[in-house]
């Protein structure tokens, strides 16, 4: 019976072996370009970012420098919607879509997220509220920017 079960695994193994092997390389497809990375640092009641933000996949390094619990939301703002600080501050709001959020983080604290943008119109907003009940977005920390 060991001798069976033995032979059938070295059977399998030598008809798996073949496509373990590279074939020809004139075939094989291109690697896609590596992701851009761009830092985004939360200080308290504003965003900083290092750099634009790429179309494609981008890696965002999201770190903490503030003194107070930060989180980061971010979001695809339509054209027609009026600016982020006119729609926190505002009576009308309009929905929008949320793409990535990292929960509130404490001072000192980071952490990294990748997505895949498109051209057009996003946001970064901070939803935490502070004991008076407003978001520290509804404060400032709010940031629009485009990509392509």
């Amino acid at each position: 019976m060991r001798r069976a079960a033995r032979a059938a695994l070295a059977a399998g193994l030598a008809l798996a072996a073949p496509s373990c092997v590279a074939g020809d390389r004139s075939a094989a497809q291109p690697l896609p370009p590596p992701a851009a990375t761009v830092a985004v640092t939360l200080h308290d009641y504003r965003f900083e970012l290092s750099g634009e933000l790429p179309m494609g996949r981008v890696i965002v390094e999201v770190a903490n420098r503030g003194t107070m619990n930060h989180a980061l939301t971010l979001i695809e703002v339509p054209d027609d919607v009026a600016s982020l600080d006119e729609q926190l501050r505002g009576g009308e709001r309009r929905g929008v879509g949320t793409i990535a959020r990292v929960p509130a983080r404490p001072p000192g604290d980071a952490t990294r997220f990748a997505v895949d943008l498109r051209p057009g119109r996003y946001g970064l907003i901070c939803l935490v509220a502070d004991a008076d009940g407003l978001t520290h977005g509804q404060k400032g920390m709010n940031l629009e920017f485009r990509v392509g």
